[in-house]
């Protein structure tokens, strides 16, 4: 048979894409981050895997009859790779095929795990079910690999580890649905060790022992995952997006379940459209690894470098100093995440433009100061001093690897990875204890010293955390904690006056003909509108020495501070959009602008590096 005409063939691509587009995927299928020449092909893989799955799921149709619609569509398959088609998918598949060296094996697999779903029957061991996987899901990946040009073992056995930790991680999202359709997809061995019963599943009730499944599963699908990852390292730039924006959706999913405490059956865990904006700022993060000769590693080097990488992560998964488990000191750095998501939105949406590593290091970080900051915020604490001394001895005992406290543990290891002084964080406790004892300050030489103590000395800690290259960067952390510091004091003047608080010198105060008593009982008026704009002027000046100032070898690694920065201006123009009157509403952002923000500073500093 000859080949189809072109009008057919883009037709058929057509109809391929439409079919990506009726099914809910956690990712856009064929999305703009790949190159273009392999969109269209993606598209006519996925159709294929996606049509036939449905042939296998065709409800109440009789096992007998769907198993007959598998052997169609696997004669339509061997036509297709003979150079016969006529169906709309296979005409888009042999173009495909035209055009790449795709194997047919990896499509045959595809069949049998979707003749076995027909068949469904549970899996005694989680053997049996990686079995399943290698069927399922592993062929995908390597049908991507193919059209890139990768054909060798060591990328394939890296793509199986993200294929099957994002099938696994579907399987345990999707726990209540499977169970309505008799499916139970978590091995029988691991419902006995921990002493669940299928019932237990299939009565959609979380128990302990269904919480403690589910949580052994995820961790150990997350650790596929996170192995997985090494691919981005050994394929080209476009895929390397790709293969990191999927394996952190598998994440996202796998963080989503264990935030709902393991209860997949009141609703199902998803992932927001905001969320997904945050995996694809990290996705598009680049490595610390050149990019240029990626694409040119044999199949001896790839294998080479995945063995190197898999034996290093391994070496580098956290371990505590003061006894030795990796445990406790996961659980630390998860706490610290908790307390870092739960109590400032503002640098989390700039955390996650960060490595892993570099992002537990700044939660670690965070919940340091927040919980030292609280001492003196919370006025119903009984010894607030005798709290805050207690800090800061765990502070010492930090630095001696010897922590007690939850966050100390995460903080030990984090002052171990990154060159962090620790006169840095015993300025910042002086700075919070001044909390304690002062509520006005005269000048605003004052106020300087105490915003440089709670804040700037939090950019110098940041700084070390983020890397950078000149000393200048040290200057940009100072005006920055100075400016972001200025920043909350304008946006809090009620908060604090609730407290007794004012913060603005009293010398601007006189300054512009206001008392205490205007802040203090929020009276606005066009004297306490100018002592504002006054103040927000002089904080808008801070940030623009931060901004002349930030090195141009800085700009990609200082990115992170860069958002925040990006994010703490709209909340002064916020202030300003307002006649500085701040007695009303606080002053926020919704979470997709600052989303925004943060992918606009990445992008900027991105352009900052390839055209300075």
């Amino acid at each position: 048979m000859t080949a189809a005409s072109p009008d057919a063939v883009a037709a058929a691509y057509r109809h391929c894409r439409r079919i990506g587009a009726a099914h809910y995927e956690n990712f856009t299928v064929a999305s703009w981050l790949l190159p273009r020449r392999v969109r269209r092909p993606i598209a006519a893989v996925y159709a294929f895997a996606r049509t036939a799955d449905d042939l296998a799921d065709e409800g109440d149709v009789p096992a007998a009859e769907r198993l007959a619609h598998l052997a169609a569509w696997q004669h339509q398959l061997a036509a297709c790779f003979a150079g016969e088609a006529d169906e709309p998918i296979f005409v888009a598949l042999a173009d495909t095929l035209r055009g790449f060296a795709l194997p047919m094996e990896p499509f045959t697999r595809l069949l049998d795990a979707f003749r076995q779903d027909v068949a469904f029957a549970p899996f005694a061991t989680f053997g049996d079910l990686l079995g399943y996987c290698r069927r399922s899901a592993d062929p995908v990946g390597h049908l991507v690999l193919a059209l890139f040009g990768y054909h060798d073992e060591a990328r394939q056995h890296l793509a199986d580890r993200i294929c099957t930790g994002l099938q696994l991680a579907n399987f345990w999202q999707d726990v209540a649905v499977d169970a309505a359709r008799g499916r139970l997809y978590v091995p029988l061995e691991d419902l006995e060790r921990f002493g669940c019963t299928p019932a237990d599943i299939h009565a959609g009730v979380v128990t302990d022992a269904v919480r403690a499944v589910l949580q052994f599963e995820v961790a150990r699908t997350r650790t596929l995952l996170r192995e997985g990852m090494a691919l981005a390292d050994l394929v080209e730039r476009r895929l390397a997006l790709q293969v990191r924006l999927f394996a952190l959706g598998g994440l996202a999913i796998l963080d989503a379940i264990e935030a709902r405490d393991y209860d997949v059956f009141t609703s199902r865990p998803t992932i927001s459209r905001g969320w997904k904006a945050g995996l694809l700022l990290r996705a598009l993060l680049p490595r610390a690894s050149g990019r240029d000769g990626q694409r040119m590693l044999g199949p001896q080097a790839a294998r080479r470098h995945a063995e190197r990488w898999r034996a290093s992560w391994r070496a580098s998964r956290p371990r505590s100093q003061h006894d030795g488990t990796a445990n406790e000191l996961s659980d630390a750095y998860e706490y610290c995440r908790d307390v870092t998501r739960r109590s400032s939105s503002n640098f989390y949406y700039a955390f996650r433009l960060l490595p892993a590593e570099r992002r537990d290091g700044l939660c670690a970080v965070y919940a340091f100061c927040r919980f030292a900051d609280d001492i003196a915020d919370d006025e119903g604490r009984r010894d607030p001093h005798g709290l805050l001394a207690r800090w800061r001895d765990e502070l010492g005992l930090v630095y001696a690897g010897t922590p007690t406290h939850r966050i100390g543990i995460a903080l030990a290891d984090t002052v171990q990875r990154f060159p962090i002084a620790e006169q840095h964080f015993r300025d910042l406790i002086r700075g919070v204890g001044l909390d304690l004892t002062r509520r006005r300050y005269a000048t605003f030489d004052e106020l300087y010293e105490y915003c440089y103590l709670v804040a700037s000395t939090v950019g110098l800690i940041c700084i070390e955390v983020f890397g950078h290259a000149r000393d200048s960067a040290r200057e940009y952390a100072v005006d920055l904690g100075i400016a972001f510091q200025l920043t909350n004091i304008l946006r809090d003047v009620m908060e604090d006056a609730r407290r007794g608080r004012i913060y603005l010198p009293l010398e601007d105060l006189r300054r512009f003909g206001c008392a205490e008593d205007d802040l203090l009982r929020g009276r606005y008026s066009p004297r306490v509108g100018a002592l504002m704009a006054f103040e927000c002027g002089r904080a808008r000046a801070y940030y623009m020495r931060a901004s002349g100032g930030l090195a141009p070898e800085d700009r990609l690694s200082l990115a992170p501070a860069e958002a925040m920065r990006s994010i703490y201006e709209r909340l002064l123009n916020r202030i300003e959009a307002r006649h500085f009157n701040v007695f009303g509403p606080k002053v926020t952002l919704p979470r997709y602008e600052k989303l925004t923000l943060a992918l606009a500073a990445w992008g900027r500093a991105q352009l900052a590096v390839r055209h300075p």
